[in-house]
């Protein structure tokens, strides 16, 4: 029972890791298509930081979904 609120909370803790990187660094490699040496437009980072705060709200629910477990 635990060790199953443990795994979920860490999934949404790595949700809202991932989201946070991508609102503060959209121009990181892990963002990127492969071999895709262009520079960004700005629709692209504006789309990047929307999906970062997507992502986080995501990390939040699934955190708190997590509680169902105790």
């Amino acid at each position: 029972m635990f060790i199953n609120f443990i795994s979920t909370a860490f999934m949404g803790i790595a949700f809202i890791a991932t989201g946070i990187h991508a609102i503060r660094n959209p121009h990181s490699w892990w963002f990127r298509r492969t071999r895709d040496d262009i520079e960004l437009s700005d629709l692209r980072i504006w789309y990047l930081k929307f999906a970062g705060k997507v992502a986080i709200a995501f990390g939040v629910v699934v955190i708190l979904m997590s509680f169902q477990h105790l």
